[in-house]
């Protein structure tokens, strides 16, 4: 009676979790969106392509700036005044050090590129680096204590603010400096507000007590996520060298297509697992019943938008952007149903971290990341097509090692993430039939973009029938939680 008792309440917390994680995620690509609308039309391509190239120059700076902070203090069996100080003497340390480097190297920057304006934007951002680890701490800590809604307040109105500063920046005339005020901003107001929240914890004095254990962790955790990085761009660096920047193109495009919809997913879902999954941990829960609970779910969703992006992948790359991206199409189908193989083990990183063991997580990633390279060297010899059709090794790769990390940490079986998985197999199946007689049926012209908009919508439609005929025939979990949204959208008629 405990068990279910404390399983019913783990769903409900994790529901309400991701209702707020869902509505951040859609209000900041609003505000986003809005922002990019506006100021294309304020500044030129070139003012734009400016800070583009900064913050190109400033990706990998962040990675290193938080050096694992904020999964330290969420996962830490116990945090108190201490381990705060420790957390936010690395973060000083490591934010300021890279500050101080950004603001360096902006003037050989400008010399690179020939234009103050790198120097400019690069300087700027030297500010951002001066502010952030005054809220790394705390944000962590109400991660920490599940605070969704607070979080989400304060990343909602720190991105309103970000909108607001660089629209108003760029029609006063600022031009490639008006995105980093709107940034600096965010981040000012983001400290405000979580000293607000938790007042007299953002500013507090640095202390060498505890800062080894924050370094041993932050050492593996942010060389797990270089390693990571280093993958992902692998094929860019790779390809470029091998095969031609075409080909770089082709691939990139392939990726992209399954990274719009499937990345937002994880991004919604990972946001409040990470920090649920580590308080549950600690709160004695076993970690393989937990995984295997939300990674069910959550393969009921991707995986059947996988499988149905790859029969969709022609014509939906063609009429997004254009004829000339149709070698893109073959090749994010096969992506597509590569990532099928490892969908199980999206949250497989963040789980580790979660019960603190972060050293696991770097050698699987090191694993990983190293089998892939060595696929994508394959391209010396190679074409494109037979080089995207080795990844199987890589994906296959991926599974296993993951596989094995979860076994050795939580205990968790293949035959056991099967059982909770392979109802996801049998509804992308349903899924995709539709769209699969939808796309070949031969009255359709491919290259006509009215065509492909019809394969697309009837596609979409028959996708979505057969995914809710899949949940409903086969008595997912997700088939409570979809009846328990209608019953709220459509009340019965005696609730009105």
């Amino acid at each position: 009676m405990h068990d279910t008792c404390r399983r019913q309440h783990l769903v409900v917390r994790f529901r309400r979790a991701l209702k707020v994680s869902a509505t951040v995620q859609v209000a900041t690509f609003v505000l986003s969106f809005a922002s990019v609308l506006v100021v294309s039309r304020l500044l030129t391509p070139e003012e734009i392509g400016i800070f583009s190239v900064s913050v190109a120059l400033l990706g990998m700076a962040h990675i290193f700036r938080e050096f694992g902070v904020g999964q330290y203090l969420v996962q830490a069996a116990s945090v108190g005044r201490e381990q705060i100080r420790a957390a936010f003497t690395v973060a000083l340390l490591c934010s300021w050090g890279i500050g101080l480097v950004v603001l360096a190297a902006s003037i050989p920057m400008r010399m690179i590129y020939r234009h103050d304006g790198v120097q400019e934007v690069l300087a700027l951002a030297a500010l951002n680096f001066a502010v952030m680890p005054f809220g790394t701490p705390i944000l962590s800590i109400l991660r920490r204590e599940l605070q969704f809604d607070r979080i989400a307040w304060v990343t909602i109105v720190g991105a309103a603010v970000q909108t607001g500063v660089t629209i108003a920046a760029a029609y006063l005339g600022h031009s490639y400096l008006s995105m980093a005020y709107g940034t600096l901003a965010m981040q000012v107001t983001k400290v405000l507000m979580l000293n607000v929240i938790r007042p007299g914890e953002t500013f507090v004095w640095p202390s060498t007590s505890g800062v080894r254990d924050v370094l041993r962790f932050g050492s593996l955790s942010t060389g797990a996520i270089v390693t990571n990085n280093l993958g992902s761009a692998a094929p860019d660096m790779i390809f470029g060298r091998t095969l031609g920047f075409a080909d770089v193109a082709y691939y990139s495009r392939g990726v992209g297509m399954q990274n719009m919809l499937i990345e937002k997913i994880h991004e919604a879902v990972r946001s409040v697992y990470f920090p649920i999954f580590a308080s549950e941990l600690r709160a004695g829960a076993k970690g393989a019943e937990l995984y295997a609970q939300t990674a069910g779910n959550l393969v009921a969703v991707t995986i059947p938008a996988l499988v149905v992006l790859a029969v969709l992948a022609n014509p939906l790359i063609p009429f997004v952007f254009g004829d000339q991206w149709a070698v893109s199409a073959p090749i994010a189908s096969i992506l597509c149903l590569y990532q099928v193989l490892v969908a199980p083990y999206a949250l497989y990183q963040l789980s580790l971290i979660a019960a603190g063991k972060v050293g696991s997580q770097f050698k699987a990633e090191l694993v990983i990341q190293a089998v892939r390279v060595l696929v994508l060297l394959s391209s010396v010899w190679l074409d494109l097509q037979q080089v995207v059709t080795l990844l199987i090794i890589a994906y296959a790769t991926e599974a296993l090692v993951s596989q094995m990390a979860l076994r050795k940490a939580f205990g968790l079986s293949f035959r056991a993430l099967l059982g909770v998985s392979w109802k996801a197999y049998a509804i992308a199946l349903a899924a995709a039939s539709g769209p699969l007689v939808v796309s070949n049926l031969t009255a359709w012209d491919r290259h006509h973009t009215g065509d492909q908009l019809s394969i697309l919508l009837l596609g979409g439609f028959a996708a979505l029938a057969g995914w809710f005929a899949g949940v409903h025939a086969l008595g997912h979990p997700l088939k409570l939680e979809i009846h328990r949204i209608v019953q709220r959208l459509i009340p019965t008629k005696a609730a009105r």
